[in-house]
């Protein structure tokens, strides 16, 4: 009987420790993820990792969201993670170009759109930023990245851990 015990001990301990190890594993590949951004355009998915997204040209805008003081917001420009060359700007964003739209999405699911035009400088000019830090810091529970949108008078749409931006075509005229 006491081997049988032991046996069982044994067993009970191998599995525990088996199943914190796949655990341990588990978080660590969720944290790797979590610093990671989807951007679909016209179909084709890139995933940007940390280290791309920090490679990427940053701007620094000081907004405040609330009663908040205004905070130095460092990020790069939503146009620019998307791409100028796949939104047209200017004179060249007209017709079907105009119903596009580009949608920004949380781990939550929480979602929040923009308009091409809207985003143009020769339209809207809205200045939107996709942040990793603010005042210098990396974002802490708000990030890895977080849009700030400085001219909205309410900060609905300054989504809190972004994972994925998509140009959408909302067209309902048949392309040429």
């Amino acid at each position: 009987m006491p081997i049988a015990r032991l046996r069982h001990t044994v067993y009970l301990f191998v599995l525990t420790a088996s199943l914190f190890g796949a655990s341990l594993h588990a978080q660590e590949a969720v944290a790797v993820s979590d610093k990671t951004i989807s951007v679909v355009v016209d179909g084709k998915t890139t995933t940007l990792d940390h280290a791309a997204f920090a490679g990427m040209p940053h701007v620094t805008v000081t907004a405040a969201a609330h009663n908040d003081p205004p905070s130095h917001w460092q990020g790069v420009a939503l146009q620019d993670v998307i791409g100028h060359t796949t939104l047209p700007t200017g004179e060249a964003l007209r017709g079907r170009a105009l119903a596009r739209f580009v949608r920004v999405t949380a781990s939550d699911g929480y979602q929040v759109i923009f308009s091409a035009a809207e985003l143009d400088p020769a339209f809207g000019d809205l200045r939107v930023i996709v942040a990793d830090s603010k005042d210098g810091q990396p974002l802490g529970k708000d990030g890895p990245y977080r849009l700030i949108v400085p001219n909205d008078k309410r900060p609905a749409r300054w989504e809190r851990n972004v994972r994925s931006i998509e140009l959408v075509d909302a067209s309902t005229r048949p392309a040429k």
